[in-house]
């Protein structure tokens, strides 16, 4: 069917940007499991991006449409499953669990995550905190939009009584973040062991940090210092 002289359009024209987010996406899983097997076999500083579009079947002008720099495609790699694990462990947290259990909960769907591939876990936790800013370091620190989210959960605590009321949630995000991602990396770098080993140490170190945030802690604290 042709267009016709009042301007109706053809099916195939009506259909052709559906199929061009199609053949977009197929193409960005190309590249993206092109990286993933170049990278977990070769490792990431030996990798090339003329080698991943290579075995992806696409130019290196079309790979940096998706991907201007390796550590971009290293994100490309991660990205959507790491913000895949966060909307899960957030949709199934339990809602009347203690903040300790939550938070646990949350943290151990990334654990997971990371176990299926500690070699490359590393390169891109590595490459996650220190990226360059500019348009896809800021939509990808995913770290930012994660230690808000557990402020979130500090916050919720806070209602139910169990966080002083004048903790700072800013603060208390950041400081779970770096709890967990200290814990990630001893992991990661086997100064912990294998397995489960993570779980004893990001607990103690949570319950720790909590006993921080309970109420009167802050006060208890200051007339310490007082009297010392």
């Amino acid at each position: 069917m042709v267009t016709s002289r009042k301007g109706s359009a053809r099916p195939e024209a009506a259909e052709a940007p559906g199929l061009r987010e199609r053949n977009k996406q197929e193409k960005l899983e190309r590249i993206r499991q092109a990286a993933r097997e170049l990278f977990t076999s070769k490792g990431y500083a030996e990798t090339t991006t003329r080698e991943i579009a290579g075995r992806a079947g696409v130019g290196t002008g079309t790979l940096f449409l998706y991907a201007r720099t390796k550590e971009e495609l290293l994100m490309l790699v991660f990205a959507e499953r790491v913000e895949a694990v966060q909307e899960e462990r957030f949709r199934t947290l339990p809602p009347r669990a203690p903040l300790l259990e939550q938070l646990l909960h949350v943290f151990e769907g990334f654990f997971r995550l990371y176990a299926k591939d500690p070699a490359l876990a590393r390169m891109f936790i590595r490459e996650l905190l220190f990226l360059e800013p500019g348009p896809a370091g800021e939509r990808m620190h995913l770290e930012r939009a994660f230690a808000a989210r557990l402020a979130g959960l500090v916050a919720a605590a806070r209602e139910r009584g169990e966080v002083a009321g004048d903790v700072d949630l800013e603060m208390a995000g950041f400081n779970l973040f770096s709890l967990y991602i200290t814990t990630l990396m001893g992991w990661l770098s086997g100064a912990l062991g294998p397995g489960e080993t993570w779980r004893p140490v990001l607990e103690r170190a949570l319950a720790l940090q909590l006993r921080g945030f309970g109420p009167g802690a802050g006060t208890s604290g200051g007339s310490k210092r007082r009297r010392s």
